[in-house]
């Protein structure tokens, strides 16, 4: 799993995540999971955002179920990244 290291706003974090998610997923062909506590990764609407292409996002409605969406994440999608 990769996490992003907590800087300024602006610094382009979020679309470099987004950017390596969807180079990871359509250009090598892995199994990528976005676990996505605040929509702001993979977008807030039932589509996700165009930058993730084939790469799966699991939302997480209720922080307090983020684990559970994470363990859910590894055991039904079998992400490679």
């Amino acid at each position: 799993m990769m996490q992003m290291s907590a800087q300024h706003g602006a610094a382009g974090k979020t679309t470099l995540l987004r950017d390596v998610v969807g180079l990871l997923a359509n250009t090598f062909n892995k199994r990528v999971v976005v676990v996505d506590t605040s929509n702001e990764i993979g977008g807030d609407g039932a589509v996700p955002h165009s930058c993730l292409g084939k790469a799966r996002r699991m939302p997480v409605h209720d922080q307090s179920r983020q684990h559970e969406v994470l363990l859910q994440a590894v055991q039904n999608h079998n992400p490679q990244v």
